[in-house]
Parts: C-alpha cells; structure tokens; sequence
C-alpha cells in the first residue's frame, strides 16, 4: 500500500461522507424503527420485558446520561432519558446496520464459493 492510498483510505471528509450515507440509509431507518417497536412493546407489555435485551445497550446509555444529568447538572430525573434513548437506539440501528453490509461482503453465503471478485455457485463452472 503506497503512502497515497493510505492517506486516501484515512481521509476525514471520505469518512464523514460514509458516516452520513448510512445514517440517512432506508435500512437505518427500518432498523431504528423495530428497535423502537421492540421497546414500545416490551414496555406496554404485549410481550415479556425481555425482549429489551435487543435495545439494551442503547437502554444502558440513556440510563447512563440520565443519571448523569440528574446527579452532576441537577436536570430532572427522566428529562433525558428520551432524547438520549432515540440518540442512542438510532446509533445502535446504524452499527447494526454497518455490521449487516460488512458481513454481507466479507462473507460468502452457503453452497457459494468465490473466485476472481465474483461470486460463483458452487455448481458452475467458469
């Protein structure tokens, strides 16, 4: 790897490019909205409470940041849970789906085998 395409790979405007591309991706937005589905349900309780475990690490920082809130700055109790709940759970739906499109490239499905770039069924021939 040349020097340029270090520099290339690492460049800041490239990344924040990525960063937004998939913040505003309809996948990122269908993600945040089960998220958002699981917690509404588990909290009416449609379905055990236990199904948060999906939401939690978002339910882990907005605990975090309330509590936080309401001990150092004297903010109300639960006047950010929310706000930091929908921060937090829609950055949990972009790893989500960062994680979904990595795997779906780096990784090649059953009965497929790669060759040259592409894919190939496992029956073919070239």
């Amino acid at each position: 790897m040349t020097p340029t395409t270090r520099r290339v790979t690492r460049d800041p405007r490239r990344l924040a490019h990525r960063f937004v591309r998939l913040a505003t991706a309809r996948a990122t937005v269908a993600v945040f909205a089960a998220l958002a589905a699981v917690w509404a349900v588990g909290f009416v309780g449609v379905v055990p409470r236990e199904i948060w475990v999906v939401d939690s690490p978002a339910l882990v920082a907005a605990f975090f940041f309330d509590t936080l809130a309401a001990n150092e700055f004297g903010v109300r109790e639960t006047a950010v849970f929310h706000p930091a709940l929908a921060v937090f759970g829609y950055l949990q739906a972009m790893v989500f789906v960062a994680a979904g499109r990595v795997l779906r490239t780096r990784l090649v499905g059953v009965g497929e085998r790669r060759e040259s770039g592409k894919r190939v069924e496992s029956g073919e021939r070239k």
